[in-house]
């Protein structure tokens, strides 16, 4: 009896480590083969921190990313990868979600994330890649409400790209531009063009079509994204994109000049007696960003015009100058947004540049709805000074994730919720956020005509 027993709980474990080794999808991509879990929901798979480049760590800190570094066997990404060294920070807007504090900080962060179909589809799917906002300095793809499931579920494969930040992602010195030709910072925006790159090597292994790839973001990412289009660098790798609250022609935001930038970082070292590579280098990633946010440099590590990556100021003479693709777009903010930004002003001087030099118009949004509750959480503003459609306060609609919120979603929250969605895979998919079967969102025309405010029915 003892014996039976025994043979039918082998049985039993062996079905069930079938059963979960069957759940695995597993592809080959740059660097070797990866495994990803699904079941949860039904259909759809993750891959969690698919290596993209060689960890920036030791002689390969404030260098561009270099090659992934190939490995044996199966890489099970089934977790998240390390946030990017950092300063601890939330949002005002992710108060308001269940949004667990983080203590994994590491220079070792170069992965990005794939949300994509269980089942491999008969037609190759749009794909939508995402960069997180953090004004430069903060940020990771770790964020619960950055999930792409229900991206999937509406018939879009979603990327999420990890990307270095701070001084760890836009330093520039004098002696790395002399030890790079002549340049140096924007380390960052090299992690992000080498995460799409990857993209388009990789995704179609996934079901994603590389020739219909929709880059967005938000806050920093949507101004990432503005860099990516003004990039000389990223011809050919995307089809459309998609900023929120961050692009336009801005002029409370510029990219410093390659020589200012230098200095700041010389100064910066010099302070603290560092004046050769090696000892930049070699300094404990944790002291280093310790030192940068209690100098009077932070925040001051963040995009310039290298002359490679940029060769023109994104947020205004790239713009003027017409140095980005005729593509589709949606650009906007929300109704109540970084008030000394005056997004509105920022978001419309760009569409009529933008209809000026002939060229296809674009969506135009306002994003007009408050969290539900009106109170901000017994804040009296964000961090921004303003109440009501703050800054970020899209995100949960956007990511169909209102589920983890603290407020009490309404029937009329969680509508606008899928309607939203609906809007930016619609757009991934045809390059017009009605889909087939609408016009209620116009393209813009000239001096603020036709801006589209979302809110609740």
């Amino acid at each position: 009896m003892k014996k039976k027993y025994l043979i039918s709980l082998l049985a039993a474990f062996m079905a069930v480590s079938f059963q979960a080794s069957a759940q695995e999808k597993i592809y080959e991509v740059d660097g070797g083969k990866i495994a990803g879990v699904s079941g949860r929901p039904s259909g759809i798979t993750v891959f969690k921190a698919i290596p993209y480049a060689a960890p920036p760590v030791g002689e390969l800190r404030w260098k561009a990313p270099q090659p992934v570094q190939p490995w044996q066997g199966i890489k099970h990404c089934d977790r998240f990868p390390p946030t990017p060294m950092q300063r601890e920070r939330n949002y005002n807007a992710f108060q308001d979600y269940k949004m667990p504090v983080y203590e994994c900080y590491s220079e070792d962060c170069l992965y990005l994330n794939v949300w994509a179909p269980t089942q491999k589809p008969e037609k190759p799917m749009p794909v939508m890649v995402w960069y997180y906002g953090g004004g430069f300095q903060v940020g990771s793809t770790v964020y619960p409400l950055y999930n792409g499931e229900n991206f999937v579920k509406h018939g879009v494969i979603m990327v999420s790209i990890n990307y270095r930040v701070g001084v760890f992602g836009f330093l520039s010195h004098p002696l790395l531009s002399k030890e790079n030709g002549g340049t140096s910072g924007n380390y960052g925006f090299y992690d992000q063009l080498a995460g799409l790159q990857w993209v388009v090597r990789n995704i179609a292994k996934f079901g994603g079509d590389p020739n219909n790839i929709t880059i967005f973001g938000q806050s920093a990412g949507s101004m990432s994204v503005q860099a990516l289009m003004c990039s000389p660098l990223t011809k050919g790798l995307f089809q459309k994109a998609i900023m929120q609250s961050g692009a336009g022609i801005r002029q409370n935001v510029r990219c410093f000049p390659l020589k200012e930038h230098e200095q700041y970082g010389k100064e910066f070292f010099d302070a603290m007696g560092i004046t050769t590579l090696k000892q930049m280098r070699a300094m404990d990633a944790i002291e280093l960003q310790k030192a940068y946010q209690s100098s009077k440099f932070f925040g001051k590590f963040r995009p310039s015009t290298d002359g490679k990556f940029l060769t023109h100021d994104s947020n205004k003479e790239a713009n003027f100058l017409g140095l980005y693709p005729d593509i589709p777009y949606i650009i906007g903010y929300t109704k109540d947004d970084v008030p000394a930004a005056n997004m509105p002003k920022t978001v419309m001087d760009w569409a009529d540049n933008h209809l000026e030099m002939g060229r296809k118009a674009p969506y135009v949004y306002s994003f007009d709805h408050a969290l539900p509750g009106g109170d901000m959480g017994g804040r009296a503003k964000d961090i921004f000074g303003a109440t009501g459609a703050i800054h970020s306060v899209e995100l949960g609609y956007m990511f169909g994730r209102l589920n983890i919120s603290t407020r009490e979603m309404t029937p009329a929250d969680y509508e606008l919720s899928n309607r939203m969605m609906e809007y930016w895979t619609n757009f991934a998919k045809y390059g017009n956020p009605n889909g087939l079967n609408s016009n209620a969102w116009q393209p813009y025309q000239a001096h603020g005509q036709n801006i589209f405010h979302i809110d609740i029915k």
